[in-house]
C-alpha cells in the first residue's frame, strides 16, 4: 500500500498528548492573543516542558520530511541515484541554490537573479524573516489561525486550470496536513480575479480579502503603477495583523516604515529545477528521465490536465460537459507552474517553522521555561510598522528646501488619489459583490435598505450540487513518484474504523434527509446533507441580507418616514434596482480549497470550480434611490465602484414610465412568486448579454463595438448623492464623467462623502462610530431607461 511505502521510505507523525484532558489558555481577551506567560493556567500544554521538548522534536522531524519531499520531487534529493548521501557541502549548496535568500532591506524588490549569488524561490529581508519566524511562533503556541491570501490576475486565479490546481490551493492541499499536525489551522484564499487588477479588492481592506498572515501580490499583466502602493499600504493598516509581503513592487514602503514592515519577492524562474530537453520537447522518453513533478514545467508540451467532470455514481449534470475548460491561453500558466509556485510558498514557510522551533528552544535555553513573552508576542510588532507608517504619510504634501525649491514629499498611493488621499493613510473598509469575497458578511447586498414593501436584489439560483469535487483520475500522482502530501499526512496512528455502506435513495422510501436509525445503514441522501451541514456549519440565526430581515427593516423604515412627514423629495429606497452578473447562482465563494462555486445547473463545466465574478445592482433614472447603511465610520470617507457602461437595468423596470412605476410608498408585501419578478428571474438567467464586458475588452468590441460616454451618460445626467436623508450633492454630467477614467483597469471610483469632521471627533475609546445611511439616484429624463452599476462601497 502506498502510504506504507511513504512511512517506510520517509517516517511518520507519532507524537500524541498523552493528558487529552488538559486546561486550555484562553487568548480571546487580550490583544493580539499576546497572553502573559502568568496567566497560562497551570496544567495547559504551554506549561508542561516534557510535551514541549518532545512536540518540538516531532515538529521538526515533520517539517524537515515535508522540505525533502519537495527536494527530492523536484530533482534535488538527499539521497543520490548512487545510492550515497549529500554530502555537508552539497546540502549547503541546495540550500543557496534553492533559498530563500534573507538579504538586506534595500536588495529584497531585485527582479534580475544574479547567477553568482542566486536568490532562489523567493527573497526576503532581514526583517521580514524575523517577523515571519516570530508570527509562526505565536500560532504555534497560541494554536491560532494562519491565513495565506493571494491576489491577483487571471493567471493568478490560475484560469485555464481547475480552481483545485491554481497555485495557492496546491500550497494549501500541501501545508494543511503540516499546520494541522503543529495545532494551527492553515486558511488560505485565492482572491484572484481575471481581466483586472487588485484595486478593487484592496481600497476595501482585509474586509474583503480577509485577514493575512502571508500575503502575495500577482497581478503585473493587468495593473502597474501607483495603486499597487496602495495594496501595500492597507495590507498593513487594514485587519488585525501585519502579514509578510510577497511583491515585486515595494515602492517606498520600507522607509516609510523606518525599516520595520515584512517584505519579499516571491521569484518566478526555476533554474534550481532539470529542464525538460529542448531537441524533442515531445519526446515521451526524454520527459519519463524527469521527475515527474519537472516534466514541461516550463509549458511546451503537457500543459494542462484539466477536465470539466470527473464521472460519479451519485450525480450525473443535465447538460453535456465540456472536454475541458476554456481561458487556455498562452499567458495562462499550466498546472505545473501552479503547483511549482505553490511549493515555492510552502518553503518559505517550511524554512520558518524550522527557524520558530529552533527560537523556541534556543530561548527555553536562554531565559528559561516557559518560553519568555519577548520571543514570540506580536502586538509590539504589528504596532510599530503601522505607527511608523501612519506618522509618514501624514507628513505635509511639500517642503521647502535649500534654495527655496519644493520637493514634493506624497507617497505614490496618494499621487494616485489627489483628490482623497486620506485612504492611504487610514485602515479602509468594504462591501462589495465581486466575487471571491472571504466573508458573505461582507455583501453589498446585506447593507442595501429594502423598498417599503420589502423588494430589495437579490438573488434567485443556487448550487447545482454541494460538497467537495472528484479528484479527476487523470490528476492522481503516479505510482513511484514522489508525492509530498502524503508525507505530510503521514502518521503512525491505526486507520479509523469507518463504515462505508450506504443504501441507494430509491431503497429507502424515497431517501430522507433525516438521521437514519442507528442499526440502519445511511441514504446517500443523508450523507449529503449531513456533509453540507458540517462543511458550512449552517447558521441558526437570520442572515443579515435575508428577505425576512429585509421586510422588517423596509416596514420600521417607511413607518419612521411616515412619522417624519415626510414629503415626496423623501430618501425612500426604490423598487428599480437588480442585481446582475456573469453568472447570476449564489454559490459559496470565499477563495478557499473548500469553495462551491460556478456550480450552477446549466454550467458545462461543472466542476471547474473557479470563484471569480463580476456581480453588481444595476439601475436607471426610473429604479429609484439606492439606499445602504454604512456601519462604523469614524473617518467620514464612503466610496463607490461604479460601471457607465454595463446596462443591465432593464430586468423590472422595462415598461415603467415614471420613478418606481409610481408605486414608491407602496407598501404591498413584495413576493419573489409575482409575475414580474418571475419575467425579471428569466431575464436575468438569460445570459451574459445582460452584463457586458468591459469595454476595452475585445469581445465586447467584436459584439457591440466600443461604447462612448456621449451614447451611454447624456447630457442632462445627474447623480444626486444623500447622506443621512438629505440631498447633500448633485453631481453633473461632467464631473461624474471625470470619475469614469480608471486608476486600475475596471475600476472607476467614485466619492461619496469626504467628510473630515468625522476624523477629528474625540472617539471614546472602544467607539466603533457612526452607521451613516447614503443613497443615491440617477436623473436623465432624455434616457430614463439607460442603466449604471454599482458593485463596491468602500469606507473608512
Amino acid at each position: 500500500e502506498k502510504m506504507d511505502r511513504v512511512r517506510e521510505e520517509w517516517g511518520a507523525w507519532s507524537f500524541q498528548d498523552p493528558r487529552p484532558e488538559r486546561p486550555v489558555a484562553n487568548f480571546d481577551d487580550v490583544d493580539y492573543k499576546d497572553l502573559p506567560t502568568g496567566r497560562f493556567p497551570q496544567g495547559c500544554w504551554q506549561t508542561d516542558e516534557a510535551y514541549v521538548k518532545e512536540f518540538i522534536r516531532e515538529a521538526r522531524g515533520l517539517v524537515d520530511r515535508v522540505q525533502e519531499g519537495i527536494y527530492a520531487e523536484y530533482g534535488s534529493p538527499l539521497n543520490k541515484a548512487d545510492g550515497t548521501t549529500l554530502t555537508e557541502e552539497e546540502k549547503a549548496e541546495r540550500a543557496r541554490q534553492w533559498g530563500p535568500k534573507i538579504i538586506a532591506a534595500e536588495g529584497v524588490a531585485a527582479d534580475v537573479p544574479n547567477k553568482d549569488d542566486p536568490d532562489g524561490i523567493a527573497t526576503l529581508s532581514h526583517v521580514a524573516f524575523d517577523g515571519l519566524v516570530r508570527k509562526l511562533l505565536h500560532a504555534l503556541i497560541t494554536n491560532d489561525d494562519w491565513y495565506a491570501v493571494l491576489g491577483g490576475h487571471s493567471a493568478a486565479a490560475g484560469h485555464g486550470n481547475q480552481f483545485q490546481q491554481n497555485k495557492q490551493i496546491t500550497f494549501h492541499h500541501l501545508m494543511e496536513p503540516v499546520f494541522d499536525k503543529l495545532g494551527v489551522r492553515l486558511v488560505s484564499r485565492n482572491m484572484g480575479q481575471g481581466g483586472v487588477g487588485t484595486l478593487q479588492f484592496s481600497i476595501g481592506g482585509k474586509d474583503l480579502y480577509g485577514e493575512a498572515d502571508i500575503m502575495e501580490w500577482d497581478s503585473a499583466m493587468t495593473e502597474k503603477g501607483n495603486t499597487v502602493d496602495l495594496w501595500n499600504k492597507q495590507a498593513i493598516l487594514s485587519g488585525e495583523r501585519v502579514p509578510v509581503i510577497l511583491s515585486p513592487f515595494h515602492f517606498n514602503v520600507m522607509d516609510e516604515t523606518n525599516g520595520t514592515a515584512l517584505m519579499g519577492n516571491l521569484m518566478v524562474d526555476a533554474p534550481m529545477v532539470p529542464p525538460t530537453p529542448d531537441d524533442d520537447p515531445d519526446d515521451p522518453e526524454q520527459a519519463q528521465a524527469l521527475p515527474w513533478a519537472t516534466r514541461h514545467l516550463d509549458g511546451r508540451a503537457e500543459k494542462y490536465n484539466a477536465i470539466c467532470w470527473e464521472a460519479r455514481s451519485d450525480l450525473t449534470p443535465v447538460e453535456n460537459q465540456d472536454a475541458h475548460p476554456g481561458s487556455q491561453v498562452g499567458w495562462h500558466p499550466g498546472w505545473r507552474y501552479h503547483q511549482f509556485q505553490g511549493r515555492k510558498v510552502a518553503l518559505i514557510l517550511l524554512k520558518g517553522l524550522a527557524a520558530a522551533l529552533d527560537r523556541w528552544e534556543a530561548g527555553i535555553e536562554a531565559d528559561g521555561f516557559p518560553l519568555a513573552e519577548h520571543y514570540w508576542h506580536v502586538g509590539d510588532l504589528y504596532n510599530t510598522i503601522r505607527e511608523n507608517l501612519r506618522t509618514h504619510v501624514n507628513t505635509p504634501n511639500e517642503v521647502e528646501v535649500e534654495g527655496g525649491e519644493t520637493t514634493d514629499l506624497r507617497s505614490p498611493c496618494e499621487h494616485a488619489f489627489p483628490y482623497l488621499p486620506r485612504v492611504c493613510r487610514v485602515a479602509m473598509h468594504g462591501y462589495g459583490m465581486w466575487e471571491p469575497r472571504a466573508h458573505n458578511s461582507y455583501d453589498l447586498l446585506n447593507i442595501i435598505e429594502p423598498a417599503p414593501n420589502g423588494y430589495k436584489p437579490h438573488w434567485v439560483e443556487g448550487n447545482w450540487y454541494a460538497g467537495f469535487d472528484v479528484l479527476p483520475f487523470v490528476q492522481r500522482i503516479p505510482d513511484g513518484e514522489v508525492d509530498p502530501h502524503a508525507i505530510a499526512i503521514a502518521t503512525t496512528f491505526p486507520a479509523p474504523d469507518l463504515d462505508h455502506d450506504w443504501i441507494e435513495d430509491e431503497d429507502s422510501g424515497g431517501g430522507t434527509n433525516s438521521t437514519p436509525a442507528a442499526n440502519e445503514p445511511p441514504t446517500r441522501r443523508w450523507l449529503r446533507e449531513a456533509t453540507r451541514r458540517a462543511f458550512h456549519n449552517q447558521p441558526t440565526v437570520i442572515d443579515v441580507g435575508s428577505l425576512e430581515l429585509a421586510q422588517r427593516r423596509a416596514k420600521s423604515k417607511s413607518q419612521q418616514r411616515r412619522r417624519l412627514g415626510d414629503d415626496s423629495e423623501a430618501i425612500t429606497p426604490g423598487r428599480g434596482w437588480v442585481s446582475h452578473a456573469w453568472r447570476p447562482d449564489e454559490g459559496f465563494c470565499d477563495g478557499s480549497p473548500q469553495s462551491e462555486c460556478n456550480r450552477a445547473e446549466h454550467n458545462k463545466c461543472m466542476s471547474i470550480g473557479h470563484n471569480d465574478n463580476h456581480r453588481d445592482v444595476a439601475g436607471n433614472t426610473l429604479a429609484g434611490w439606492l439606499v445602504f447603511s454604512v456601519p462604523n465610520v469614524k473617518e467620514g470617507i464612503v466610496m463607490a465602484r461604479m460601471e457607465w457602461w454595463c446596462g443591465g437595468s432593464e430586468l423590472l423596470t422595462k415598461g415603467w414610465s415614471e420613478v418606481n412605476n409610481g408605486q414608491t410608498m407602496d407598501t404591498m408585501p413584495w413576493n419573489v412568486t409575482e409575475p414580474w419578478s418571475q419575467l425579471a428571474t428569466r431575464r436575468l438567467m438569460a445570459g451574459k448579454e445582460e452584463h457586458p464586458m468591459h469595454p476595452d475588452d475585445y469581445d465586447y468590441h467584436r459584439r457591440l463595438g466600443k461604447p462612448t460616454h456621449d451614447e451611454l451618460v447624456k447630457e442632462d445626467f445627474k447623480m444626486d448623492i444623500a447622506i443621512n436623508g438629505k440631498i447633500t450633492k448633485t453631481m453633473e454630467r461632467e464631473e461624474w464623467l471625470s470619475h469614469t477614467g480608471e486608476m486600475s483597469k475596471n475600476c472607476a471610483l467614485f466619492p461619496l462623502m469626504d467628510d473630515i469632521s468625522y476624523a477629528e471627533r474625540d472617539w471614546a475609546e472602544g467607539d466603533e462610530g457612526d452607521t451613516v445611511e447614503v443613497a443615491i439616484r440617477f436623473r436623465q429624463e432624455s434616457a430614463p431607461h439607460q442603466g449604471y452599476c454599482l458593485s463596491h462601497i468602500y469606507y473608512a
